[in-house]
């Protein structure tokens, strides 16, 4: 990711265009099907994460992956400050919905972590989300490419607990699901930042998400 700042005065915006069309050909929007550098479908995946598990009947999730890029040419123009720019460029960022076969409670998704060519932009996994039928939503896997302790399998099992919160900042009241781990300290954090990790050795994830009760 890219970050341009000023050291006072202008900003010549002219400049700043310019350098963005020769940084790839980078354009003020995300990527979108139908572009070039759009992730292609993988038609024969070889390597899943199968995750499964339970889902309390009072929540409705949906789940999707993310394709993240490792081409740091793959960016956009995401923010044109006239007098001072603060992260000015973003990665591109590509996902689809993930099928989820459901009976009962039970749950179970099988995950192509190579289901997409690589391409110019270099596209790879980069996690799967959770997320109710509206609002924000919520980090569930992400990848960890830290190294096993010995005898530690990369598989796992986890329980979270999900409700619906009111969303930071809105104005109109939204909600969304946010879930925690039952360990949490902070019972406002949810899942983001490393409580379910997804290990590239690991073909197993066994999650049970719990409805918490709703509170006068």
């Amino acid at each position: 990711m890219f970050n341009a700042r000023t050291s006072g005065g202008a900003v010549n915006v002219l400049g700043l265009s310019l350098i963005a069309l020769l940084v790839g050909g980078c354009t003020g929007r995300n990527v979108e099907p139908g572009d070039r550098d759009y992730p292609q479908t993988n038609r024969s995946p070889e390597k899943f994460l199968f995750i499964h598990g339970t889902i309390d009947p009072a929540l409705d999730l949906r789940f999707r992956i993310e394709w993240w890029p490792d081409n740091r040419e793959c960016v956009y123009a995401r923010t044109w400050v006239s007098a001072h720019i603060e992260g000015g460029w973003a990665s591109y960022l590509a996902w689809s919905e993930l099928p989820v076969q459901r009976h009962g409670s039970d749950f179970s998704i099988n995950v192509p972590i190579d289901g997409v060519q690589p391409g110019r932009c270099r596209w790879h996994f980069g996690l799967v989300k959770v997320r109710g039928t509206v609002g924000f939503q919520t980090t569930l896997v992400a990848s960890n490419s830290s190294p096993l302790k010995p005898g530690q399998s990369p598989n796992g099992i986890a329980t979270l607990s999900c409700g619906w919160k009111m969303e930071p900042g809105s104005v109109e009241g939204e909600r969304g699901i946010q879930c925690r781990g039952p360990k949490d300290e902070d019972k406002n954090a949810s899942v983001l930042g490393g409580i379910l990790w997804w290990h590239p050795e690991a073909r197993d994830f066994e999650v049970h998400f719990a409805a918490e009760k709703e509170r006068n």
